[in-house]
C-alpha cells in the first residue's frame, strides 16, 4: 500500500531550502519538530529541533508550539507526513515536512535527549541567572581549550587551542557588552562548587579523558571538528532551554543566545577553512 493513497498531499521543503531558512531566520521565528522516538532523537538530530514523538503528539502528551511556521521531519518522511496532517487538523496553517526526512540531512547534527542538561536551571530562572550561566559556559569552554594547550607538546596545536580560547574571550566580551553581568552568580557558583568541575557550552562538563586525547592529536580536523561540535551543541542547548524556561525575559534571552551561537558556528567554520588552507602540506 502506498502512503500517498492514505493521506492527502502535504507541503514539503528540501534540505537546501531548510538549511537556508535555518541560517537566515532568527531563533524562535519557526519551530523545527522531530517526530521520531526519543532514542532516535537522542542519538542524533537537527540542531534546534523539538522532540515530539508521533505517539505522544496524537495522544496530546506534548505542549504545542505557537502558531508560527512549523517544519516536521521523521527518519524518511512517513511519520512526518502523518504529523503534518495532524497539525493541520489542529488548525495550524504553516506546516511543512522535510523531504527525505532526517536521512537526507547533511548538515551539522546535535545529540542527546531533549531534556539533556536542562536540570542545571530552574524552570522559573531569573534573567540575571540566565545571563550569568551563559557567561560561565563561555568561560568554561575557554578554560577547556587552555587546559588542552597546556598539556599538548606541539607548538602548532598550542597556538591553535589558544586561538580557539580567544574566540571565547570575544564571545564573553560581546555578552558583557550586551547585558549587565551583575548578580545572579549564586546558580553558577553553587553548581561548580557541588560538581567540582567546569561548566561548558552546551551545559556539559570538562572531560579529562577528552583533554588527554586532544592534547595528543595530530589532526587539525579533529581540533576544529570539536569546536564546531561545541558550537552546534550550544545552539541546540539554548533552543531547548527556551522551551523549558517559564520567565519570558529568560526565554527571549535564550533565543538570542541561540542566534549568537549560530554566528559563532559560522565564524569557527570559516576559521577552520582559513587555517587548513594556510597550513596545507
Amino acid at each position: 500500500m502506498k502512503w500517498s493513497n492514505v493521506v492527502t498531499k502535504v507541503e514539503s521543503i528540501d534540505v537546501d531550502t531548510l538549511k537556508s531558512m535555518l541560517a537566515e531566520s532568527a531563533a524562535g521565528s519557526y519551530t523545527l519538530v522531530d517526530v521520531r522516538q526519543p532514542a532516535e532523537y537522542a542519538k542524533s538530530h537537527i540542531p534546534g529541533a523539538v522532540s515530539m514523538p508521533m505517539n505522544d503528539l496524537v495522544a496530546g502528551n506534548v505542549s504545542l508550539p505557537d502558531p508560527k511556521p512549523i517544519i516536521i521531519y521523521s527518519r524518511r518522511g512517513d511519520r512526518s507526513k502523518a504529523a503534518v496532517q495532524w497539525f493541520l487538523s489542529q488548525d495550524f496553517r504553516e506546516v511543512k515536512e522535510l523531504q527525505g526526512g532526517f536521512d537526507s540531512w547533511t548538515g551539522n547534527r546535535a545529540s542527546g535527549r531533549f531534556d539533556l542538561n536542562i536540570g542545571i536551571i530552574r524552570q522559573d530562572i531569573e534573567f540575571s541567572d540566565a545571563v550569568s550561566m551563559a557567561y560561565a559556559m563561555e568561560e568554561g569552554l575557554r578554560q577547556f581549550y587552555l587546559q588542552i594547550a597546556r598539556e599538548t607538546t606541539d607548538e602548532t596545536y598550542k597556538k591553535l587551542y589558544r586561538k580557539l580560547a580567544s574566540f571565547e574571550v570575544e564571545h564573553k566580551q560581546a555578552l558583557a557588552e550586551s547585558y549587565s553581568i551583575a548578580g545572579g552568580k549564586q546558580l553558577i557558583d553553587k553548581e561548580l562548587q557541588d560538581k567540582q568541575v567546569q561548566l561548558m557550552e552546551g551545559g556539559g562538563y570538562v572531560d579529562e579523558t577528552l583533554i588527554k586525547t586532544l592534547a595528543n592529536t595530530d589532526s587539525p580536523y579533529e581540533v576544529f571538528s570539536l569546536a564546531i561540535a561545541f558550537e552546534t551543541q550550544a545552539f541546540d542547548f539554548y533552543i531547548r532551554l527556551s522551551h523549558f524556561a517559564a520567565n519570558p525575559e529568560a526565554k527571549k534571552f535564550f533565543l538570542e543566545m541561540a542566534d549568537a551561537e549560530k554566528e559563532h558556528l559560522d565564524f569557527v567554520t570559516k576559521e577552520m577553512d582559513k587555517y587548513l588552507d594556510q597550513n596545507q602540506p
